[in-house]
């Protein structure tokens, strides 16, 4: 992928910000932010490449006041607004807030009743059973959140790329069997060869994007699904690792590759390039005006940039 962390990072505390919002009764405000969450996962190169509170509003769904917040953490790490809720209800685990499905209710039950603080401390009270009985913890729900509070060590695990090669040929090869996949091909960091990887970027032609992403969803291979849209699906394999399948139209289908195979250093010089010709650049193609120059394949738009084309491997950080 092209190193999206930022976007992930962000998305997920914005919605933290949404949860901690509706616990208050604040009306309107967090559907905002979760829909500023959602726009941050849907772009398709890092939030840092957008410079200044003009670009990042220009974003659909991000105002002013998520644009700063956002420029606010990358460049500090933190977003102070966040922690100021946190610890206005009562002082609640930044830790405890980044397991999928706890929300601050849950959390505060956590740290009133069993002192717990971290996501470690978590999943040991659950594997004991002491989540029993807990006011909000149904068996099911026990389940669900020992299963989300492991997938916090793997968001922020990379994994050594010769421990994915078998699982993605068979993740690949599933893929092209599904009804109406026209191409199938990984990009990302997978792609360029790197020794660790943190995700897996898919690219699929289809002209039945619904029906795709719902035959892909079903598959024996996938684990978890997390996002299940027609442009664009994510879920975790059996090792962990997170998946994100994007579905595109054949026309778009070089333009996607080169965007989402990166890295982000390498489509920033690109994107240069054309502007320096009057020209804009994106995952959907090489423009002049609203007139399309190229997108079928990379090399088209290496040709008509009047470079060489790259090879994945020396698309350089």
């Amino acid at each position: 992928m092209i190193d999206m962390e930022n976007n992930v990072r962000i998305a997920m505390l914005l919605r933290q910000i949404a949860a901690l919002l509706e616990e208050q009764g604040v009306a309107f405000k967090p559907a905002a932010y979760r829909r500023a969450a959602k726009e941050l996962e849907d772009l398709p190169q890092d939030i840092s490449t957008y410079k200044g509170l003009k670009e990042l509003e220009d974003l659909p769904g991000i105002g002013e006041s998520i644009a700063k917040k956002i420029q606010e953490y990358l460049k500090t790490g933190r977003i102070s607004a966040l922690d100021k809720l946190l610890m206005a209800q009562g002082g609640i685990s930044p830790a405890l807030m980044e397991v999928e499905g706890l929300g601050p209710k849950r959390a505060r039950v956590l740290q009133t009743e069993l002192g717990i603080q971290s996501v470690a401390d978590l999943i040991k009270a659950a594997k004991e059973g002491k989540l029993n009985g807990l006011p909000g913890f149904s068996e099911i729900m026990q389940r669900k959140i020992l299963e989300n509070a492991g997938r916090v060590s793997e968001r922020n695990r990379r994994f050594p790329r010769t421990e994915l090669i078998d699982d993605v040929a068979k993740l690949l090869a599933k893929i092209r069997s599904v009804t109406g996949v026209e191409k199938c091909e990984v990009a990302g960091s997978f792609r360029r060869g790197k020794e660790t990887v943190g995700d897996i970027d898919v690219l699929v032609v289809t002209t039945s994007a619904k029906e795709v992403s719902d035959a892909i969803a079903e598959l024996p291979i996938v684990r978890d699904v997390v996002a299940h849209g027609d442009k664009k699906l994510s879920f975790d394999l059996t090792s962990g690792i997170r998946v994100d399948v994007r579905l595109v139209e054949r026309d778009q289908w070089g333009a996607a590759l080169l965007y989402f195979t990166g890295s982000k250093e390498h489509n920033i010089t690109l994107r240069k390039r054309a502007i320096q010709r009057g020209w804009k650049l994106n995952e959907y193609g090489l423009f002049e005006g609203g007139k399309l120059i190229a997108s079928r394949e990379e090399k088209d738009i290496y040709d008509a940039l009047g470079l060489p084309f790259s090879e994945p491997k020396n698309r350089a950080e």
